[in-house]
């Protein structure tokens, strides 16, 4: 088997969004392709006939998106194909348009029904009808335009008078809010039913009514969110919760409303969620589960494309994903019940539909990138869209006690190892914090493997799926989780003489970039380094990037007036003087949670103290760029990583 470069990376293929059809009979999900060539996804959908278990593409455009079942042959989708009325006209789409397609599954071409000048970029079906969500502004009749419209009218500017007022992955988003519509496929027309500063943030159709999530704010946004609830027939729309709490999704469990929230009181807005039922009859709600779990995925990987539901509702039952340890599994609830499993399971699911206790979910499972799998009593892989065929190192476990916690650790042989040989090796370090690794297929892992590099890679205190008293570093940010980190490195040369400790790198992104930035002021072991979409400066970051301002207060537990002391100790700009590692900093230009400022500042001040260091910022990409960026642009993150370590550590 060939080795794995960086150039394969198109060779993967990324499953999202599986759904029943009414009746349970086929599954249609969404399949994503790398082209290079055009430097963008090819996504199409895909029909599972659930009898036979075959697979089949049902569309070919490769720009097919958004879809839904509007009976049990025909779907309702999305697409950026052209339209026989459009043939004649320039190809580039309108930034706020959407071409609404229906088709056949059992044969015959897409049909055109209609456009739309909004942006749809979420959709469901209830007996209630279709509804679908719209990224706008707030204030009716306000042009949204479109920058490029902007730049011809020379209008080369932004009046902006609120915060946050740019979003990581929208760009700019001064005014605009998320808003819920209902949509009438035979007219082709929208019914506005939340809008204005309302931001809706999940929701859940039934037959009469709908409940929603909503963050309702003029200025600043605050995280506080609230459950409402709108009567289709009269549209008289009702807040049902009075207490401030983070709410993350709500669905209707028969006459009552299950959702899931966090009060934040244990530790922030990182506090782990519960499920809450909210009792249409009495008008309140209690909280029903102490679990102290991480609901939802929090394993990271960057072989994943594309979303779905990650909790799906069946006669009463509540399924949903829960991250435990390094694995994600799924389980299921009934009010007055106990949390039970499902699938449990090495591996990681992402999103999921189920129909009479069959489950259908997108899994990475071992070494093997997303598949379809389903669950019927036993699990059984639907699909072999990922059978690569390159040389992959397998992550060995070991467990690091630090401090008198026990830390999730692992390592992986490069590709070729040779017994009594000795390695360079990586320490990566993952983002969030409250993420975490696992025994899954990461390709940034094995490329290092295939070039090779040993690589360790851990979950330290602050990681997901231990519970809040095990995440929690409020305050505290390079403490302990620094110190989990060097237990882990010694733990790693103490048990594998192969590790070269004279040839020790350290790389990671986001969090990851802030702790290899606080690294690398606190310590002269690793010779070399590569710094991901990074946080340099606790004071900046509060004040430049789309969620610093109550991200950072909420964390860090002080803001520029009542401590800044405090920001300034945390910040790895500090310790910038101290720093001998030569370093690489890779950003994207359109990064707002992580700004370009902080890993300026961090390379400014680098070279300023006469420390080797290089600087790379990537144009048109956002915080997302390792797992969603363009495919030459995550291509070209790779390949400057592996030449930076290539020249330090070889």
């Amino acid at each position: 088997m060939e080795k794995l470069k960086v150039q394969d990376l198109p060779d993967y293929t990324f499953l999202s969004n599986p759904n029943f059809s009414p009746g349970g009979k086929h599954v249609c999900f969404s399949q994503h392709r790398m082209d290079v060539g055009e430097n963008k996804y090819k996504s199409t959908l895909w029909i599972l006939e659930m009898e036979s278990k075959r697979t089949y593409k049902l569309t070919n455009s490769g720009k097919d998106s958004g879809f839904i079942w509007l009976n049990h042959r025909e779907i309702l989708f999305t697409s950026g194909r052209e339209t026989s009325e459009k043939k004649d006209e320039k190809k580039d789409e309108k930034k706020d348009e959407t071409k609404f397609f229906r088709i056949d599954i059992h044969g015959g071409e897409a049909q055109h029904l209609f456009t739309l000048d909004k942006k749809i970029f979420g959709m469901e079906r209830s007996e209630g009808g279709i509804f679908v969500t719209v990224w706008e502004k707030a204030v009716e009749g306000e042009k949204d335009e479109d920058d490029k419209e902007k730049l011809k009218d020379g209008k080369d500017y932004h009046e902006l008078d609120e915060i946050p007022f740019w979003s990581n992955e929208e760009g700019f988003c001064n005014k605009k809010r998320v808003h819920l519509y209902r949509l009438d496929v035979e007219k082709g027309e929208l019914e506005l039913l939340v809008g204005g500063y309302k931001n809706v943030a999940d929701f859940h159709a039934g037959r009469e009514r709908i409940c929603i999530v909503i963050n309702e704010y003029t200025d600043k946004y605050e995280v506080k969110d609230y459950l409402y609830e709108l009567d289709l027939g009269t549209g008289e729309l009702v807040r049902l919760t009075q207490d401030v709490l983070s709410i993350d999704r709500a669905r209707y469990l028969d006459e009552q409303i299950l959702f899931e929230a966090t009060d934040m009181k244990r530790m922030g807005i990182n506090t782990n969620t519960e499920l809450y039922l909210y009792h249409r009859d009495s008008g309140g709600y209690e909280k029903l589960t102490d679990m102290d779990r991480s609901l939802g995925n929090s394993l990271l990987t960057d072989v994943q494309y594309g979303g779905g539901k990650v909790v799906r509702v069946e006669d009463g039952v509540y399924h949903f994903l829960i991250t435990e340890g390094y694995n994600v599994n799924l389980y299921r609830f009934t009010p007055g019940g106990e949390v039970e499993p499902v699938v449990l399971g090495q591996g990681s699911l992402s999103a999921l539909d189920v129909h009479e206790q069959k489950f259908v979910y997108v899994a990475l499972r071992g070494l093997r990138p997303q598949e379809l799998y389903l669950y019927d009593g036993e699990e059984e892989r639907l699909t072999d869209f990922n059978d690569l065929g390159y040389q992959l190192s397998e992550p060995e476990y070991f467990q690091v006690d630090s401090d008198g916690r026990k830390i999730d650790a692992w390592v992986m042989k490069p590709v070729g190892y040779r017994d009594g040989d000795r390695y360079p090796t990586i320490l990566e370090i993952h983002g969030c914090p409250k993420c975490v690794y696992g025994n899954v297929h990461f390709n940034e892992m094995q490329l290092l493997a295939n070039s090779g590099y040993a690589v360790v890679f851990s979950n330290p205190s602050g990681s997901s799926a231990r519970g809040d008293a095990f995440a929690d570093i409020m305050g505290v940010y390079g403490g302990p989780d620094y110190d989990d980190l060097m237990k882990v490195m010694d733990t790693a040369l103490e048990r594998y003489d192969f590790i070269d400790e004279d040839r020790l790198g350290v790389t990671g992104g986001s969090y990851g970039g802030f702790m290899t930035n606080w690294v690398i002021g606190h310590t002269h072991r690793f010779k070399a380094a590569v710094s991901f979409r990074s946080i340099s400066n606790w004071i900046s970051k509060f004040a430049t990037t789309d969620i610093g301002y109550y991200f950072v207060k909420d964390q860090i537990l002080a803001d520029p007036w009542d401590n800044v002391e405090q920001l300034w100790d945390r910040s790895p700009m500090k310790y910038a003087d101290k720093v001998r590692t030569p370093t690489l900093f890779i950003t994207s230009r359109e990064d707002y949670r992580c700004w370009e400022a902080e890993a300026i500042q961090m390379f400014t001040a680098l070279k300023y103290h006469g420390v080797e260091s290089k600087l790379v910022l990537i144009e048109g990409e956002n915080h997302g760029l390792s797992r969603e960026g363009r495919p030459k642009q995550r291509m070209k993150r790779l390949e400057f990583m592996l030449d930076w370590f290539d020249a330090h550590l070889k």
